[in-house]
């Protein structure tokens, strides 16, 4: 056994190096960043042994020790944070004590050698890493104002758990094992694998303060771009819009609307290559419609142009559809396949990125579409799940499905290389793909496609928990029906993230389509300030069923915070204590409607009238 402390850029490292008696190597490397309270975990197994072996299990970070059976007053003082991420109801984050959820003490000592069976665990399985989960988690300490939080970065399956082991509570996590994911991987003498990254905080508080840090780090790991520092405006026309359904004749008043709207990028989004509108089990030329775009697809483009906006285009890479001809051009190789089948997921084939003919269709693809129509943003949407994985070419299903995944970034990195001015956004059915594996190369994400705008407030407050908010697309898709406070409620959405305007917009009035003007504008002179600041959320963070819900940005000149009213009593009290150290607020949108602001020692209330109403406040 060896170890090594290393200086890097803004931080050190330390390498612990374990060997078993036949040679085989664990690699362990720990990063930690300034004066950030995290450490990130990279586990790497060499063989260099004479013999092959097989891999089951390689953990990406396992200890124990995060609470004592032998602390009489553990059973409430620690609690697990559970991040729920159902589609339509992204960051819904859940609290439980530990024996609510089964792991209590059987008995067993510190020096002994036995661990019950009493374990919690989480996990994703198959090619959309985030629709049961986030591969995120925390356990709290309360008597001891301090929490450990986890976030484990892969972009397929993954898997933690809590536990007891020798009388404490342990935590265990990775991506994919044999025991819940099909996956094992075979080492011939010289090869090595290596374990997803994990990175794991410990501050001072709970949950939502070591999410504080959590941002920091994950700006500092991902892609550096221009888009998480401009925070451009989007308008899509697909949520409450168009839906699937666009054409040139459509299309023009709505480019005109975004426009007016203050939109800086317009996306087409879903149904432009299909004659039909039952186009789900075709899709995968990706040529345009002549029915739908009887003057060719470039004229919705120069439209676009015409209007000050750059043009963008909705994808999905990852699919061919059973019906399509593509289907039949590509090499049995390109798709997953198991047990001697295609997978036909909904009428789809999952394409497999450790193809050569997959990732060389698919430049083409993308190359054709930027170079033809001067796009200079595509969204990458993800609808199936393609299960476990492959069994062509591999030992194990679930290795396939991991070296895809890998594939895949791979492919991404390569696109920002050949197109290093072009925006992607990264969309699953919303926010399926949720996770740092992705978003280190992404610059922006899809959050939901939750189309109720009032359930829409606690998935945009939420959104922080998993991604920073410059990275958060938030739709903002106002209808003509909206009452007055009804619209204000469906634009503050996305004020605090990088608002996504969709909805009916070129059939608002005048006087409705100013309001989404002067909130673009307003957004305009803060957004600069986004990719630095940090999350908070003086009442917790939401709940489904919450009446009000409150969540922040903060950096030295201030807080901005958005707050929600659903029902409940008119008035809020939300604690802010050292957020807001001068007591001084006012509303920064919307300021046509009545609000009432007073403080309360360190806290502010609120009054919202109206029972469906939210503002944007600034403080300090």
């Amino acid at each position: 056994m060896s170890h090594r402390v290393t200086a890097t850029t803004g931080g050190s490292e330390l390498e612990i190096v374990q060997s078993t008696p036949e040679g085989v190597r664990l690699r362990s490397v720990f990063t930690l960043f300034g004066e950030l309270p995290i450490v990130r975990a990279q586990q790497e197994v060499v063989n260099d042994s004479a013999a092959p072996i097989t891999l089951e299990h390689l953990s990406s970070l396992t200890l124990n020790g995060f609470a004592r059976f032998r602390d009489d007053d553990w059973r409430e003082r620690v609690r697990l944070r559970i991040p729920h991420n159902t589609l339509f109801a992204e960051f819904n984050w859940t609290e439980h004590t530990l024996p609510s959820l089964g792991i209590v003490d059987v008995g067993f000592t510190e020096e002994g050698v036995h661990s019950s069976k009493s374990r919690v665990s989480v996990s994703s399985i198959g090619t959309q890493p985030t629709t049961e989960y986030l591969p995120m988690g925390a356990l709290e300490d309360l008597g001891n104002d301090r929490t450990w939080a986890w976030q484990i970065e892969a972009n397929g399956s993954w898997q933690w758990e809590v536990g007891d082991h020798l009388a404490s509570v342990y935590l265990s996590a990775s991506g994919p094992n044999d025991q819940e994911h099909h996956w094992h991987r075979a080492l011939a003498p010289g090869e090595s694998f290596s374990a997803v990254p994990l990175a794991i905080a410990c501050t001072p508080g709970r949950l939502e303060d070591a999410l504080r840090p959590l941002t920091e780090y994950r700006r500092i790991v991902r892609r550096p771009n221009a888009d998480d520092e401009r925070l451009p405006i989007i308008f899509n026309d697909f949520m409450n819009a168009l839906m699937a359904d666009p054409t040139e004749e459509k299309l023009l008043p709505v480019i005109a609307a975004a426009a007016a709207a203050g939109s800086e990028y317009f996306c087409v989004d879903a149904g432009w290559y299909a004659d039909e509108s039952g186009w789900w089990n075709t899709v995968g030329a990706w040529t345009e419609s002549s029915a739908r775009f009887p003057n060719g697809f470039v004229r919705v483009f120069d439209a676009i142009r015409e209007h000050g906006m750059i043009p963008g285009l909705w994808l999905e890479p990852d699919v061919v559809g059973v019906e399509s001809p593509v289907a039949d051009r590509l090499p049995p190789s390109a798709f997953f396949a198991r047990h001697g089948a295609r997978i036909d997921s909904q009428g789809r084939h999952q394409l497999d990125f450790r193809s050569a003919a997959v990732i060389a269709r698919m430049d083409a693809v993308v190359d054709r579409l930027v170079a033809d129509y001067g796009l200079g943003y595509l969204k990458f949407d993800y609808n199936i799940n393609g299960g476990v994985g492959s069994d062509l070419g591999t030992s194990s299903a679930g290795d396939a499905l991991l070296e895809h995944h890998r594939g895949f970034l791979r492919w991404i990195r390569g696109l920002f290389e050949r197109h290093p001015g072009l925006v992607i956004e990264n969309c699953s059915s919303g926010g399926a793909r949720i996770d740092y594996a992705s978003m280190t190369e992404f610059s922006i994400l899809s959050t939901s496609d939750q189309t109720d705008h009032i359930r829409s407030a606690t998935i945009a407050a939420g959104a922080p928990s998993g991604v920073t908010p410059e990275q958060a697309a938030v739709w903002v898709y106002p209808q003509p029906e909206f009452g007055e406070e009804e619209l204000r409620f469906s634009i503050v959405n996305g004020l605090l993230a990088r608002p996504q305007l969709s909805g009916g917009m070129w059939k608002l009035d005048s006087a409705q389509l100013g309001t989404v003007a002067e909130a673009m504008a307003v957004y305009r002179t803060y957004r600069e300030r986004i990719p630095g600041m940090l999350p908070v959320w003086p009442l917790g963070l939401p709940g489904w069923y919450d009446d009000w819900v409150a969540q922040g940005l903060i950096d030295d000149e201030g807080l901005l915070l958005a707050v929600w009213r659903r029902g409940g009593e008119d008035t809020v009290r939300i604690p802010l204590g050292d957020l807001a150290p001068n007591r001084r607020g006012g509303v920064l949108f919307p300021t046509d409607v009545e609000t009432g602001i007073a403080w309360d020692g360190d806290a502010i209330l609120v009054t919202l009238p109206a029972e469906r109403a939210a503002r944007l406040l600034r403080i300090g």
